[in-house]
């Protein structure tokens, strides 16, 4: 093999379901030691072509070469065997084994033919260490953050000594500080001489770590070009075939907002301490701190999920700490889990049937839950109010993207008409066309009245969406900062080496 000679070259696959395009002539090649980056809105086709490649899916047309010779997978083991490891967006970690069980799952160590558990162990240490992952090797899967999962999902890949390595959205559920470790393990490992396959809808990491950006739309191949040719804007033309001057929507008027709807005074339970908060209608307030923080144990501590013990909170009015999801429900309050796939959906039920969860679970004993025509009336009217684009409201949320099925969860809420709304990493997993969307209908909402409490790991979303900004540190509120503050002056406060210029 020559030393022009890419390690991986994909050249015109073709990939369709039940006569559905999902990729046409699709074809793209990188070398050992190259980070080359797959953009596209979801449903563009860059799963489908990561499946292709890890054996997954069969191609119906096109041939993959490695390292110059034809290859043809017809299993995912297959496709490891061959050195080809891909990390998931979607997490297929085993919930109630260890991490370290997860880690060398199918490649456990023996010795004199029994497991070497303390081998098994250590090499789950290092690896972990590796990824900046600050878990331990016995602990169960199930106990673990969606972020620490997801660094252990990249322990696992690296586990295999891969000579190509596909990372699908791999700091999609990581903090700041976290993620910037993971790229500079890409960049390690791009040292190394793997070759790299980096699927992100962040502008940035793009620009950070890759050599090449490819750009797919409808399951076709738009552009290969080199990155440094590429601005973020550019990219974003690409992907959606228009620009998005408009991404982040306008401020709220500070003169329309309306009362305080949610207040907090000196709350906390086993994670939090000394929270104080006031949310006012018509407000999107965001909530910004590095994993550990405490960031997402406030939104279910405000819930009802996992409680305040001690302190006053204030819901429209009423007093009371709130103690059960459901009691928050009747005060006026509604969730966005940050684990749409396990808390947010019911995947193989109907779209109308999802955003009518919450209303039947809360329909009186003596009237038939929402049902018949009239209930199917009131849940095509909140879709279409959020906009869900689908082949019709019949159509199992499994199959829609992840922008519109977030649009659905929020429509069920919106059926409950609630004063306050708790949003968790409201656009992981979401490609840049879909954020804008989700953007736009937070601040409509907010317009409306609603008050929005926005808890998220992106950086630029909490500053481009943000009325005012709430950092957390170890548990506690460490500052609040207007909006417009740069991510410096966010980091500093997430760290707890700055101070906080608070919002009027």
């Amino acid at each position: 093999m020559s030393a022009d000679t890419p390690v991986l070259s994909m050249r015109g696959i073709g990939k369709s379901f039940t006569g559905v395009r999902a990729l046409d002539d699709v074809s793209l090649d990188c070398h050992s030691g190259e980070v080359h980056a797959i953009c596209g809105e979801n449903g563009a086709g860059k799963s489908t072509l990561m499946k292709v490649l890890g054996g997954v899916y069969r191609p119906d047309e096109g041939e993959i070469l490695l390292n110059g010779e034809p290859i043809a997978f017809r299993h995912p083991v297959q496709a490891r065997r061959a050195g080809i490891s891909i990390i998931h967006q979607e997490l297929s970690l085993l919930p109630e084994r260890s991490v370290a069980d997860n880690i060398f799952l199918g490649l456990e160590p023996t010795r004199g033919g029994l497991l070497d558990r303390a081998a098994m162990q250590e090499g789950a240490r290092k690896l972990l260490e590796r990824v900046g992952a600050r878990v331990q090797p016995d602990a169960l899967v199930k106990s673990l953050s969606i972020a620490e999962q997801q660094l252990v999902e990249i322990a696992k890949a690296l586990a295999l000594d891969a000579q190509i390595i596909v990372m699908d959205e791999p700091t999609a559920a990581l903090d700041e500080r976290d993620a910037g470790r993971l790229l500079g393990l890409v960049g390690t490992l791009r040292r190394e001489g793997a070759a790299i396959l980096y699927i992100s809808h962040r502008m940035a990491e793009l620009k950070a770590i890759a050599d090449r950006i490819t750009v797919l739309k409808d399951g076709k191949l738009v552009a290969t070009h080199r990155a440094a040719a590429l601005t973020p804007a550019t990219i974003v033309r690409l992907m959606v075939g228009r620009d998005l001057a408009d991404f982040f929507p306008p401020p709220g008027d500070p003169a329309r907002l309306g009362p305080v709807v949610l207040s907090v005074q000196g709350a906390g339970n086993a994670i939090l301490s000394d929270i104080a908060l006031d949310l006012r209608a018509g407000e999107i307030v965001g909530v910004a701190g590095l994993e550990g923080s405490g960031k997402g144990a406030l939104g279910r501590a405000l819930f009802g999920d996992e409680p305040f013990t001690r302190g006053r909170m204030t819901v429209d009015g009423l007093d009371g700490l709130i103690q059960s999801p459901r009691a928050a429900i009747i005060a006026g309050i509604g969730f966005l889990s940050d684990d749409r796939k396990k808390e947010g959906i019911a995947p193989q039920q109907s779209l109308r049937d999802n955003v009518l969860m919450t209303l039947r679970a809360f329909a009186r004993r003596l009237r038939p839950p929402a049902s018949g025509a009239m209930a199917r009336a009131a849940a095509d009217r909140q879709l279409a109010e959020v906009d869900v684009r689908a082949a019709g409201f019949t159509q199992e949320i499994r199959e829609l993207s992840g922008g519109n099925q977030q649009k659905v969860v929020i429509g069920r809420w919106l059926a409950r008409d609630p004063r306050v709304l708790i949003f968790l990493e409201p656009t992981r997993g979401i490609d840049v066309a879909a954020k804008a969307a989700i953007y736009q209908l937070m601040r409509g909402l907010a317009d409306r009245g609603r008050a929005i409490l926005m808890i998220s790991s992106d950086l630029p979303e909490i500053i481009g969406v943000s009325d005012r900004i709430l950092v957390m540190h170890e548990g506690r509120i460490a500052g609040e900062l207007k909006r417009g503050a740069s991510e410096e002056d966010v980091m500093h406060l997430a760290l707890g080496t700055g101070t906080a210029e608070v919002a009027a």
